[in-house]
C-alpha cells in the first residue's frame, strides 16, 4: 500500500477524472486500527471518476477483491465557518473551524483600541490541511490586553472562502501565574540525541544550543505523552563534555524562565552496529527479492553499499561467488533495516541461481551508527527465490518457551526461520510482571531436515520481580518470506527466575583492615577476587584485590578483610571497584550489581 519512504503507491489507489477534474497527487493516512483508510487529494474532487484500488492485503495475508468502479464526487460548495475559539492556557488560544482549511489567508492582528500588534508579538500553528490554527500571544503582550485577530481569504480544499470574509476573533492575555519554568534535567538518549525536561509546560518549543551549534528548531521536538518533555537531536555527534544553553522558554501563563546553562558529559556509543538478522523479503512494488538486513542499533546510510563473497550451494555442488559491490537502501519507518536487490547483488545466471542456498561475508561502505562508527562485516544464509513471485504462506509456530542463559533473558524457539522485522519486534512479546526490552534473533539451525530459530528477549533488568510461572503471549510474527502472521500463542506454564539483582546498601570502614558490606538481600558466593580497593579514587599499588568471603552460606552482612589503611588514607577516601571476576548472588543466580564504585563510609 506504500512505498519504502511511506508514499501512498500509484497501484493501490487511484483516482481518474472522466470529466477533466483532476484529482492531483494522492495521499493516504491509515487510522489507528487499521480497518480505514483516508485518501487525500492535492486538488478538490468533483464529478465523475474512476476509482481503482487493487492490491490491498489483510492483516492475514488475504488479498482485498480488486474495486474498480465510476464514482461520482459532488463539488463542495459550502463555504468554512469559525465554530470556536478556546482559551489553552493564559496566553494560548485554539481556533477551530467547521471543515479543514487548504489555505490560512491573512491574518491581522490588532488590540481593542485599533492598534496593530507588532510582528512576532502574536504565534500561530497551523499545517494545511487542518480545521485547528493555534495562536500564541508572546510575553511582549502584557496581561489583560484584548487582541483582535481579523482572518482575511481563510479558503477549504475546495476554494470555499470563509463565512464571513472577513471573520475576527478576540483574545484576552491572562495573568502569568508568578512561577517561572526551569530546566529540570538533561538527559543523553542516544548518540546524537538527549531529552531536556521542564518543570511546567512551555508555550512554544525551548532555543538549545550545544556549545556553539545552534540546534535546529525541526529538531526540538515535544513528547508525544510528556508536554514538559523535549527530544534533542544534535547536529553533532555528542561525545565528551558539552555546554548546553536552553533559553527563550516560557510557561504557558507566560512567565519566562532563565536562560540556563548545564556542563553535560555526554558518553560516546562507541560500538559498531551488528547485523542482528538477515532476511529475504519480496519487494510490493517491483515483486523483487532483496536481502533484508536488520541491525542492533540505528544506522544511518550516506551512498551505502555492500558487498560480498562467499558460496552458494545448489543440488549438493558448492559453487564460489564474488557478489557485486551494490547499493543498499534504508527503510523508510525503521532505521535499523537496510536491503540490497539480490538481482543486482548477486551478479549474471550463473552465480544468481533459482533455488540455491548462499552463504556470504558482507562488508560495507556508507553504512554507520548514529555516532558515525562504521556498521561490522557480517555473514548471511539465505535461499534464493524467484523475482516476481510472491511470498509464502508459511505460518510460524512457538515450539518452546524457557529460560535463557542468565535471569534477564528467555529463550523463544520456532518451528521454521521467522521474518527478522517482526521476530524481532519487542512489542510481539507479553510477559505478565515483566518488560520485553529487545529481541535478538539467532540464526536458524537445522538438524536431521528440521530447521528452527530462536528469538532470545531481552528483559528490563530489575522488572521481573518475582520467580514463579507466568502468562506468556506472542503474536504477530511471520515465517521467513510468508505474508501471514502466527496464530496468537498463549503460555502459562514456563517458570522464570527473577531478575532484580542485589545490591550493596552500606559500606562501612569498621576496622583497619575490615570493611563491613551490607546488601539489599541474602547473597552468597565462591572463593575468588570481587572488588578492588581504591585510595581517592586511584587503584593502589600492588592492586588490593579482594574476596567478598560470604560463603555458600547466604547472608546480608559480610567483613571484608582488606591491606591495613591508615590516618593518610582514610582521609584521602576509600571506595570498592567491581572485578569481572565478581560473584556475589541471590538465591536467584542474579550477580551483585555495582553501577558505580562503592563509597566506603566511617
Amino acid at each position: 500500500m506504500f512505498d519504502n519512504n511511506g508514499a501512498l503507491l500509484s497501484t493501490a489507489v487511484a483516482i481518474t477524472t472522466i470529466d477533466n477534474v483532476p484529482s492531483g497527487t494522492l495521499s493516504g493516512k491509515l487510522s489507528e486500527d487499521n480497518k480505514t483508510l483516508t485518501v487525500t487529494a492535492t486538488n478538490a474532487l468533483s464529478k465523475r471518476y474512476t476509482v481503482v484500488i487493487d492490491g490491498l492485503k489483510a492483516k492475514d495475508g488475504s488479498t482485498f477483491v480488486k474495486y474498480d468502479d465510476v464514482v461520482t464526487f459532488a463539488a463542495d460548495t459550502t463555504a468554512p465557518a469559525i465554530v470556536s475559539t478556546v482559551k489553552d492556557s493564559a496566553s494560548t488560544f485554539t481556533v477551530t473551524f467547521s471543515e479543514p482549511i487548504k489555505e490560512i489567508g491573512t491574518v491581522i492582528f490588532k488590540y481593542a483600541d485599533g492598534t496593530p500588534v507588532t510582528d512576532g508579538h502574536v504565534t500561530k500553528e497551523f499545517t494545511a490541511p487542518s480545521n485547528k490554527v493555534t495562536f500564541t500571544l508572546t510575553s511582549d503582550i502584557a496581561a489583560g490586553k484584548t487582541v483582535i485577530a481579523t482572518f482575511i481569504g481563510t479558503q477549504d480544499s475546495a476554494n470555499n472562502l470563509l463565512t464571513p470574509n472577513p471573520a475576527t476573533v478576540t483574545m484576552v492575555k491572562g495573568a502569568m501565574d508568578g512561577v517561572a519554568p526551569t530546566v529540570s534535567a538533561i538527559a543523553q538518549t542516544g548518540a546524537d540525541t538527549f531529552t531536556v525536561k521542564f518543570s511546567e509546560q512551555l508555550v512554544k518549543n525551548p532555543a538549545i544550543k550545544i556549545g556553539t551549534d545552534v540546534v535546529a528548531t525541526d529538531k526540538v521536538v515535544k513528547d508525544t505523552t510528556d508536554p514538559t518533555l523535549y527530544h534533542v537531536t544534535s547536529p553533532v555527534v555528542l561525545e565528551g563534555a558539552k555546554t548546553v544553553v536552553v533559553s527563550e522558554f516560557h510557561d504557558l501563563s507566560g512567565e519566562a524562565g532563565t536562560e540556563t546553562s548545564k556542563v553535560v558529559v555526554f558518553t560516546k556509543d562507541a560500538a559498531a552496529p551488528k547485523v542482528a538478522s538477515s532476511n529475504v523479503v519480496v519487494d510490493a512494488t517491483d515483486s523483487k527479492q532483496y536481502l533484508e538486513l536488520t541491525f542492533d542499533k540505528d544506522v544511518k546510510v550516506a551512498a551505502g553499499k555492500v558487498n560480498g563473497a562467499g558460496t552458494f550451494v545448489k543440488d549438493h555442488i558448492t559453487n564460489t561467488i564474488a557478489a557485486t559491490e551494490t547499493e543498499v537502501k534504508q527503510d523508510a519507518t525503521n532505521k535499523k533495516v537496510v536491503r540490497v536487490n539480490l538481482d543486482a547483488f548477486l551478479g549474471d545466471v550463473a552465480t544468481d541461481v533459482e533455488g540455491a542456498t548462499y552463504n556470504l561475508d558482507l562488508t560495507f561502505t556508507g553504512v554507520t551508527s548514529t555516532a558515525d562508527v562504521p556498521v561490522e562485516a557480517a555473514k548471511a544464509t539465505f535461499t534464493r527465490g524467484k523475482d516476481g513471485v510472491p511470498a509464502s504462506g508459511a505460518v510460524a509456530k512457538v515450539t518452546a518457551v524457557e529460560q535463557g542463559t542468565d535471569n534477564n533473558k528467555v529463550k523463544v524457539t520456532f518451528d521454521q526461520a521467522v521474518d527478522g522485522a517482526s521476530a524481532t519486534n519487542a512489542a510481539n512479546y507479553k510477559i505478565d510482571g515483566a518488560v520485553v526490552e529487545s529481541v535478538t534473533l539467532l540464526p536458524a539451525e537445522t538438524a536431521n531436515g528440521v530447521t528452527t530459530q530462536v528469538a532470545v528477549l531481552n528483559l528490563k533488568a530489575g522488572s521481573n520481580e518475582f520467580t514463579g510461572k507466568r502468562n506468556i503471549n506472542i503474536s504477530d510474527v511471520k515465517a521467513l518470506g510468508s505474508t501471514k502472521v502466527m496464530e496468537p500463542y498463549h503460555t502459562n506454564g514456563t517458570s522464570l527466575n527473577e531478575n532484580v539483582a542485589p545490591v550493596v546498601t552500606s559500606a562501612k570502614l569498621t576496622g583497619t583492615t575490615e570493611i563491613t558490606l551490607t546488601f539489599s538481600e541474602a547473597v552468597a558466593d565462591t572463593t575468588g577476587e570481587d572488588f578492588e580497593v581504591l585510595i581517592g579514587g586511584q587503584a593502589q599499588t600492588p592492586a588490593n584485590n579482594v574476596d567478598a568471603g560470604v560463603g555458600a552460606d547466604a547472608k546480608t552482612t559480610v567483613k571484608v578483610t582488606i591491606a591495613e589503611v591508615d590516618a593518610d588514607k582514610i582521609a584521602k577516601g576509600l571506595s570498592l571497584k567491581a572485578l569481572e571476576t565478581i560473584d556475589v548472588k541471590d538465591a536467584a543466580g542474579n550477580v551483585l550489581s555495582v553501577p558505580a564504585n562503592i563509597v566506603v563510609t566511617q
